[in-house]
This record gives C-alpha cells, sequence and structure tokens, in this order.
C-alpha cells in the first residue's frame, strides 16, 4: 500500500538525514569521547619523557623562545653553526644530522644540496665523487704525489656538503620523530619519517580504528585543537605554507585520509607541548626559525582551547580586542594526543 504523502516526506527527511551523517567526513562530526576524556588524564611515562627530551634539546641550542605574541624573546644557535655552546654538546649542524638518524639509520637523508640550480645535487653522490678524488687512491692509480685530495681536505669538503644538505633539507619532522623514537616508541607505534603528514596520518588511521572499535598499536590519536585541550608530551600541529588553506580540524583531516603514507606533499608542521598552566602552553619545534624553538600560545580567557587569535580566520588584526600574534599566527588545528 503506497503511503501517505506526510509519511513519504518524513521518510525522505530521515534518509536525507542519515545520509548528511554518514557522508559528512569522520574529521567533521563531533569530537570523539576519547579525545575529551584524554585531556583529563595523566600523560603516560613516555610522553613525559618525550616533553623533556624536547627541552634538553631546546636548552642544548641555546634557548630560542617566542612569547605569546609570536614575538621573538631570545634567539638561539642556527642549524649551519659548526661551534658548539659548550664542550658536552655536539654542534647544531651535527644534533641535526643526529635527528636524521631515527628516520633513515643509514644516514641517505638529508640528500639535498643546493646550489642555485633548477635540481639539486645528491649528497651521497658528491660524496662518492670525493672519494674518487682521494690521494690515496689516485695515486694508487699511479699520478704524482701532489695529486689529488689529502684526508684533512675531503673531511673538510665532506663536512660542507653535510652541512649544506641540513640547511637545504627541513628536518622539523626528523626532530619529532628522533624524539620519538628516544622516548622509547617503536615503529608499530609511531610513523617515523621526515614528514610530519606521515605520522600524522597514523595517528588519523589509527583515531577511525578506534573509533570502530578495532585495535591499534600506534600511540597518538587525532584529536580537534579547538575542542581539546592538549597535555604535557602531546603534539599541536598546523598545517602550513601550499597546504595554508587547510585551516580547520576538518579539512585537514580528510586530507590526511585521502593520504598514502609517503605519498605527496602536505606541508605541516608539529611542536611538542612542554608546559601547560591555567593561561596557556608551552611547545618546542625543530626548525623553526632555523633553531630548536619555544613557543607560548596562549587559551582563550576562561577556557582551556587555544585562544582563536592564533588562526589565520580568528580576528582581524590590528582591530579592537585583537591580539596580533605575529609568528605564531597559524592554522592551529589538529592535537596529536597521547593514547
Amino acid at each position: 500500500m503506497p503511503l501517505p504523502f506526510s509519511a513519504c516526506r518524513l521518510l525522505a527527511c530521515a534518509l536525507l538525514g542519515a545520509w548528511l551523517v554518514w557522508s559528512t567526513p569522520a574529521a567533521a562530526r563531533p569530537a570523539d569521547a576519547r579525545c575529551a576524556a584524554g585531556t583529563t588524564q595523566t600523560p603516560p611515562p613516555r610522553a613525559l619523557k618525550l616533553a623533556a627530551l624536547a627541552q634538553r634539546e631546546h636548552a642544548a641550542w641555546g634557548g630560542a623562545a617566542l612569547d605569546a605574541q609570536g614575538r621573538l624573546l631570545d634567539a638561539g644557535s642556527y642549524e649551519a653553526e659548526d661551534t658548539p655552546r659548550s664542550l658536552r654538546v655536539a654542534p647544531p649542524w651535527q644534533r641535526v644530522m643526529g635527528y636524521w638518524e631515527a628516520v633513515d639509520p643509514d644516514g641517505r637523508i638529508p640528500s639535498q644540496v643546493r646550489f642555485g640550480a633548477l635540481r639539486p645535487a645528491d649528497r651521497r653522490l658528491l660524496q662518492q665523487a670525493l672519494q674518487q678524488a682521494s690521494a690515496s687512491r689516485l695515486q694508487g692509480l699511479g699520478v704524482g704525489p701532489d695529486q689529488g685530495l689529502s684526508s684533512a681536505e675531503l673531511r673538510a669538503l665532506q663536512t660542507a656538503i653535510d652541512r649544506v644538505a641540513v640547511v637545504d633539507t627541513p628536518w622539523s619532522a626528523a626532530f619529532i620523530s628522533w624524539l620519538a623514537r628516544e622516548a622509547g616508541l617503536q615503529a608499530a607505534e609511531f610513523a617515523f619519517s621526515e614528514a610530519h603528514a606521515d605520522y600524522a596520518g597514523a595517528a588519523w588511521a589509527a583515531t577511525q580504528r578506534e573509533q570502530a572499535g578495532q585495535p591499534t598499536p600506534y600511540a597518538l590519536r587525532a584529536c580537534d585543537l579547538t575542542r581539546a585541550a592538549p597535555r604535557v608530551g602531546d603534539l599541536v600541529c598546523q598545517a602550513r605554507g601550499t597546504g595554508a588553506e587547510l585551516d580547520t580540524f576538518a579539512k585537514l583531516g580528510e586530507a590526511l585520509a585521502q593520504r598514502d603514507a609517503g605519498g605527496g606533499a602536505l606541508p605541516m608542521h608539529c611542536d611538542v607541548v612542554t608546559q601547560v598552566d591555567a593561561q596557556g602552553f608551552d611547545a618546542i619545534g625543530g626548525n623553526v626559525l632555523q633553531s630548536v624553538t619555544l613557543r607560548r600560545l596562549d587559551f582563550a580567557p576562561g577556557t582551556r582551547h587555544l585562544d582563536p587569535s592564533y588562526l589565520p580566520a580568528g580576528c582581524v588584526a590590528g582591530t579592537p580586542g585583537c591580539v596580533d600574534r605575529h609568528m605564531s599566527r597559524q592554522p592551529w588545528s589538529l592535537l596529536l594526543q597521547w593514547r
């Protein structure tokens, strides 16, 4: 028997509502209750260790810092410097090379050496060429004693190539990967990568499995930074550069869900939360102003959520009541919360 018109209309509305719910990207749905519950839990020991390691590296680099308005308070060491701040720490460029070991223990990256050309040179190929020009090899082929590079010259050129590669290859994700590995995370728990999008995407996938009631060993879940408060050891993230239009949790999450690990470029940056109080939190990131830099981020008054004035669409800088956040005005949207 055909349904009355009013019943058909009600059924159509119900079907439309269901379609809207299920067709909405998971990122756009209300924040998962696990994220809200996680904000009240004590961070696990490895989260605290990760934050402590970030603080140690920050001190070793000289303590560069941005205040809550995103203004530079102190400048630390820069990535290309070869003079350590004390005899007990390695110089900055060597510390960066150490971070890369967390991503690639074989030392293949950083690989790019730029010199003004359209295509950069490969660091490993340049080092192989240097070995071909060593004095011991050339003299073994019968050339005169004054031919070829001495061991000191060879070492100087190899060091110069490594330092240029450090400068020319973004290393902020390698820094986070190094912290995670040093904190004791294993490959199943964290996607060690030179791209923030790889480990953020893995956290996004782990969150979907968690919501579906499926087990996952991954250590982090993806939460909406505008709805969940950060804890010590959590990561706060943003899209940047050409991906700056990904300025919300929903948009960034959809992009992460569609991207394969190691896939196309999705420019991002993440900092480690190292201290939280009633007014805001401190976060430390690598390759920020070519150093390991701490930034202060304020909560909105009376809340535990990031002040919207940090967001590009939060308020118009220069208008009454809007605080200009300068270098910290970024599309912060993603919280990677320890599970």
